[in-house]
């Protein structure tokens, strides 16, 4: 598993590095911090002095046994193209920060498909509902564009549900194991809720949600399952969204959720709800 971080040096990046340490322990996964500066011909000393604080943040929650990653050198960054700049270490697995110039959205995106991260992960302020840097569509940007699943963290704490509206046209494995990780992370319950299309028509639908049930089981996850008319999900997702955190499955063209929820309403959840936001793909 690879997982790009997105960072800056305010508050709401710091307080996610907890979440992000219990992923990277639990799923052994590679780590890319990324920083992003509009310009420059030099990294930014005040970016350059936050990830490496985060760096040392998360490699604390390890013991110098326990540590999949190597520590860094002191060495000056890498500049490995213009406008990017890069220190990385690997021990059993990799890890590395990275500052680059432009948009933030953009190179988060950009970055992602390079490395073909399975998860980006990132923090937002709540004063205005969830801005980063003051401007507001920097998560719901990341979150609509995207290719691989994103995490946008906005509540810190104790999460007592995950609420997972999946859907069921395609359930991917990837999808299912980043919901497993929520759970264990937070310690929560599970409700798994599968959206139909169309009235009466249950086979396929019910077939699809006891194979998840059996899924979970079989992993010691004890799930709430429900099922849902495409007509009721919006108002279940906004009520839902007030219990813990919401992951919405919103993968390619087919996808029912996709069609169902659009960029202003995925904007709203971020915006108005307490809760974290997870879209799946």
């Amino acid at each position: 598993m690879k997982i790009v971080v997105t960072l800056d040096a305010k508050n709401y990046s710091q307080k996610i590095l907890k979440d992000v340490a219990r992923l990277a322990e639990n799923t052994l996964a590679d780590i890319v911090f990324l920083g992003v500066q509009e310009a420059g011909q030099q990294p930014s000393a005040s970016l350059e002095k936050a990830l490496l604080k985060y760096q040392r943040d998360l490699y604390s929650y390890f013991t110098p046994d326990d540590s999949p990653y190597a520590e860094l050198t002191e060495s000056q960054w890498q500049e490995s193209q213009s406008g990017e700049w890069i220190m990385s270490s690997r021990g059993l697995k990799e890890f590395s920060l990275r500052i680059r110039t432009g948009s933030v959205a953009e190179q988060t995106i950009a970055l992602a498909e390079e490395v073909q991260s399975d998860l980006i992960v990132l923090g937002c302020g709540r004063k205005f509902g969830c801005e980063w840097d003051g401007e507001m569509n920097v998560p719901l940007r990341i979150a609509r564009a995207a290719s691989c699943s994103v995490l946008v963290i906005k509540q810190v704490g104790k999460v007592s549900q995950i609420v997972s509206i999946l859907d069921q046209s395609v359930i991917r494995q990837d999808s299912l194991e980043m919901v497993n990780q929520l759970v264990t992370l937070n310690d929560a319950g599970l409700k798994i809720v599968g959206v139909r299309e169309k009235r009466g028509k249950h086979d396929k639908i019910e077939k699809q949600m006891v194979d998840l049930l059996k899924y979970y089981n079989e992993r010691q996850i004890n799930a709430w399952l429900k099922l849902l008319e495409s007509d009721d999900v919006k108002e279940y997702v906004r009520t839902s969204s007030r219990e813990g955190i919401v992951a919405l499955w919103m993968g390619g063209k087919e996808s029912l959720l996709k069609k169902l929820f659009s960029r202003s309403m995925v904007d709203k959840l971020l915006e108005d709800t307490r809760s974290s936001l997870m879209i799946l793909r």
